[in-house]
């Protein structure tokens, strides 16, 4: 996925590098944006990892998995200003368990082994975006978000003690966060970009965005 994502940007590269803006006028404004992005999360980080844990009752062994992010979001401008959008994104992560022990809330051991653990990581969320600078090049912004995360938990074994443990362990969360971005306008509609940020859902992502 990443690899074909990383392919389509230089494509786009190709594609529009000898070519020049056509606007009308050179304050013209498009009101709507898409964008499609991939990200990397500080829990798609954890999940590359491996580890032993051992804590009260508790023994577990894993070797962790994850894939980027993938991001959908629309926003508005109500001028070159100020912006405000939705944005929704997924993410694939998971564990290859060699054991897992643990006690029950009747106090009774329970012993694991050799087991997926499939987790899917969502987020929906609102952002409002201040452009420090916004023309027919560059699209510098300052944004903050509000929105939650919802954990999908699917172990290999069906079980209810080991699902109630497991949800316990993945809350939902909502929370706000802070970004910065920036975008590159290759062409008239069509852009590239990056954001940094503080906070659910992401710590960095990358993408294409349309105008309209």
């Amino acid at each position: 996925m990443k690899k074909h994502f990383l392919l389509g940007l230089l494509l786009v590269f190709f594609l529009s590098g000898n070519a020049q803006y056509n606007f009308k006028k050179e304050d013209e404004l498009k009101h709507h944006q898409i964008s499609f992005n991939g990200s990397t999360s500080i829990w798609g980080l954890l999940f590359k990892l491996n580890g032993n844990i051992n804590l009260k009752t508790d023994t577990f062994n894993y070797r962790g998995y994850s894939n980027p992010a993938i991001q959908l979001g629309y926003e508005y401008y109500f001028n070159k200003d100020m912006s405000l959008g939705i944005i929704g994104s997924t993410q694939n992560m998971g564990m290859k368990v060699d054991y897992m022990v643990f006690k029950n809330p009747n106090e009774i051991t329970r012993r694991f082994n050799d087991m997926n653990i499939n987790i899917r990581r969502r987020y929906i969320g609102l952002k409002f975006n201040y452009h420090f600078i916004n023309n027919t090049k560059n699209d510098l912004y300052l944004g903050v978000r509000f929105g939650g995360v919802f954990w999908k938990i699917s172990p290999s074994i069906t079980d209810t003690d080991l699902d109630n443990k497991l949800n316990a362990n993945f809350p939902g969360t909502v929370f706000p966060a802070l970004a910065v971005g920036y975008k590159y306008k290759i062409k008239e509609r069509l852009g590239i970009g990056v954001e940094l940020s503080l906070g659910i859902p992401q710590l960095f992502s990358y993408g294409v965005d349309y105008r309209f």
